[in-house]
């Protein structure tokens, strides 16, 4: 499935006409739209966003397999909020919670941040509109917190939610992932782990790491880091209790050029105390050193898992 954004036509009214004509989607959208919504209304908002400043209204029609199902758009703000958009989005009901929002506002602010001088991007979905919000927080948006009785909808008053996104200067944006993202960052571990870790295992030790991975109650005790290239996810760093690295990988086309060194240093901002340890693979003993990280012992194996204790302090004396 190719999930596209471009430029609206008019030849896309129709298309727009059938996803608006639902209730339920127009229930999470702001007031100014008609009910029913007919080909005059599409045409009409088409021509509005063919017509406006390129600069200040980025609104494209979200396309997959040559079909139009969505649309979404940012949109700048004015005065001392110029460097700032709002961003909107809808999709057809048959499309929902299938990822295609999530990849739609990724590409989108990718874009902006890639090709114009915005440098925070906002959405304010209302609270309730649980699936609105995971997408936000999917595509990397923060909380900023919970704005009561921001929003009069259908003769009710609702609270909403205020999620934003900001262009960062970090060469490799890291960030913790919150719990939608725990899969996709076990699936990189368990990729990198077999094509780099593995070859130095027994079967009985790639079948325990595999075990850890699926122990859902220790992924649930797990910190997780990631880093991240135009949204995609590059690397991850778990951690826990106390200090303990519970697992570092980054994918193959990205090793040697700072993703590991930048989840690392994010992850060091969380802690007070600057000390940690970690039981290093074989294949990743010189990666630790170059960190900083000491050996406080000889290897070992347990279950298969074969495992060198390394220690990372401040106050350790670097050789």
């Amino acid at each position: 499935m190719k999930i596209v954004l471009r430029k609206w036509l008019l030849s896309d009214a129709e298309a727009l006409t059938k996803i608006l004509s639902n209730g339920e989607i127009l229930n999470n959208l702001r007031d100014g739209l008609s009910y029913p919504y007919n080909k005059k209304d599409a045409e009409d908002y088409i021509n509005f966003i063919i017509n406006a400043e390129p600069n200040d209204t980025f609104a494209f029609a979200i396309e997959i397999d040559g079909k139009v199902v969505g649309n979404i758009g940012a949109f700048r703000q004015g005065n001392i909020h110029r460097r700032t958009a709002e961003l909107g989005y809808y999709l057809a009901e048959e499309c929902h919670g299938k990822g295609i929002m999530t990849s739609a506002v990724k590409q989108l602010c990718g874009k902006l941040f890639a090709e114009t001088d915005i440098l925070r991007i906002f959405a304010e979905p209302f609270a309730y509109n649980i699936g609105s919000r995971r997408v936000l927080e999917k595509a990397g948006f923060r909380l900023e917190g919970i704005m009561k009785n921001n929003a009069f909808k259908n003769g009710k008053i609702f609270d909403t939610a205020l999620y934003s996104l900001i262009k960062t200067d970090e060469q490799y944006p890291v960030r913790r992932l919150n719990e939608d993202e725990i899969p996709e960052a076990l699936n990189l571990i368990w990729q990198v782990f077999m094509q780099f870790v593995a070859p130095e295992y027994s079967k009985e030790g790639i079948d325990e790491f595999r075990k850890s991975l699926d122990d859902k109650q220790r992924t649930r005790m797990l910190k997780f880091y990631g880093a991240f290239v135009n949204g995609t996810l590059a690397g991850v760093l778990c951690m826990r209790a106390p200090q303990h690295i519970g697992g570092f990988f980054v994918r193959s086309e990205y090793q040697g050029k700072g993703f590991g060194k930048a989840l690392f240093e994010a992850m060091k901002k969380d802690y007070d105390k600057q000390e940690f340890t970690v039981h290093s693979s074989p294949y990743a003993v010189k990666i630790y050193e170059r960190l900083g990280f000491v050996r406080t012992g000889e290897e070992q194996t347990i279950n298969g898992l074969r495992f060198t204790p390394m220690k990372y302090s401040e106050t350790t004396p670097r050789l």
